[in-house]
């Protein structure tokens, strides 16, 4: 359905996707930057403003709609708050519960450092819900021309957590130190927006581990009722605790998943499956091929099944094995974990991986089965060029359907 409202200058709509926003006359900004046209995804919105007397058009999708608001006191905030972060540079990083605008917050100061001639970086370390680059990353990106939200930027660089949890707590602070260090080469602001997990033990120690290691110039805090008071209490740093605006709305999760979805199908489409030799690369994140290949013969009689992969490790022993059931079978021999760490036959596949060359990641790609005699494995992915391999913890498909999660391999 579409829709033709006038807009005045400094009038606001606030428009829930999915939708389209085009100009028919006049200027507007939408989410904070010019544009004369915008396409409104489901699950988000924007905010469009009158820079002139305007007439837009609107495309309404099923569930969309459009509302005229009076605008809001959180930008016009927002702009003594980029002024004086501008006034200094340096690294901001943005931290809130889900839905509080803080990737509303990270479009907007960037947008109001391009438009002062000041180079600014953006780093997206939400891997869950990732609008630089694919799930499972941290993406960076330098802007070079005003944005209306972070997923129109391309990722200049990534880094692989290889998972859309925030468990892996060590990687994702090791990721994020590493973006930064590289944008701090290039841009005078690098703007950090950052995941909503921020209460509990994972939340809290997560957002701690953070601050402790980039050690930002500001934190620009989002909360509503105190959320980040845990966190922000033990941080002796600058604290701007800025308005959250009112045409904020949460989002559903089966949304976010079917938006996280639709970009992995977007991360692999034009990927090719390839034949790899694993001995050729260096694997991370992964017992494979630590250790020492031994006998698997011992470990069938041990485990009463067939095992087509053993290798001692420095933790004891790496089985990858196949059950063989039949109607005469015993019992299966239980064995401490300490000593054996076993694998199901097919634990690999639709696992998730990440592409490097010379320490750089280039590629995400999708482990679709390993010949344990020859060790050669068949990756589905775009780029053919990497020399290591960093194993992942979450199973995805072609078309982006996620599969599920494996806790260590």
């Amino acid at each position: 359905m579409e829709t033709v409202r006038r807009v005045g200058k400094d009038e606001t709509l606030q428009v829930a996707g999915p939708a389209r926003v085009t100009v028919r006359t006049g200027r507007i900004r939408i989410n904070g930057a010019e544009r004369s046209k915008y396409i409104v995804r489901e699950g988000r919105s924007c905010v469009v403003e009158g820079v002139l007397e305007s007439e837009v058009s609107i495309v309404l999708g099923s569930g969309a709609r459009v509302e005229r608001c009076s605008p809001t006191a959180a930008p016009r905030i927002w702009l003594k708050h980029a002024h004086e972060i501008l006034q200094r540079k340096g690294v901001v990083m943005i931290i809130g519960a889900p839905d509080t605008g803080k990737t509303t917050f990270a479009s907007f100061l960037a947008n109001q450092a391009l438009e002062k001639g000041i180079s600014v970086a953006v780093i997206d370390s939400d891997i869950g819900q990732s609008d630089i680059g694919p799930p499972s990353t941290i993406g960076l990106a330098f802007v070079r021309a005003s944005i209306t939200h972070l997923s129109d930027v391309p990722a200049d660089e990534f880094y692989f957590v290889g998972t859309t949890s925030v468990k892996n707590v060590c990687d994702m602070v090791v990721g994020l130190q590493r973006m930064v260090e590289k944008a701090r080469r290039e841009a005078d602001v690098v703007v950090i927006d950052t995941c909503g997990y921020v209460s509990g033990d994972t939340g809290r120690r997560l957002k701690d581990l953070k601050l402790q290691a980039i050690c930002p110039d500001f934190v620009v805090a989002l909360q509503r009722n105190r959320e980040l008071h845990p966190i922000l209490r033990s941080w002796r740093g600058s604290v701007i605790e800025a308005e959250i605006p009112r045409e904020v709305r949460r989002v559903p999760r089966h949304i976010r998943k079917e938006i996280r979805e639709s970009k992995w199908k977007t991360a692999f489409e034009g990927a090719q499956e390839r034949n790899i030799d694993l001995e050729e690369k260096m694997l991370h994140n992964t017992y494979l091929l630590s250790g020492t290949p031994t006998d698997t013969r011992i470990f069938q009689k041990l485990l009463q099944c067939q095992v087509i992969h053993a290798e001692e490790i420095p933790e004891g022993f790496l089985i990858v094995k196949e059950d063989m059931f039949h109607e005469y079978q015993s019992p299966s021999v239980s064995v401490t974990a300490d000593t054996l760490r076993v694998l199901d036959a097919g634990w690999e596949e639709n696992l998730v991986v990440g592409l490097m060359d010379r320490g750089r990641f280039v590629d995400l790609g999708i482990m679709k089965k390993i010949n344990y005699k020859t060790m050669m494995a068949v990756i589905s992915c775009r780029e053919h060029s990497f020399d290591a391999i960093k194993f992942g913890r979450i199973k995805v498909d072609e078309s982006g359907r996620e599969i599920g999660f494996i806790p260590w391999c």
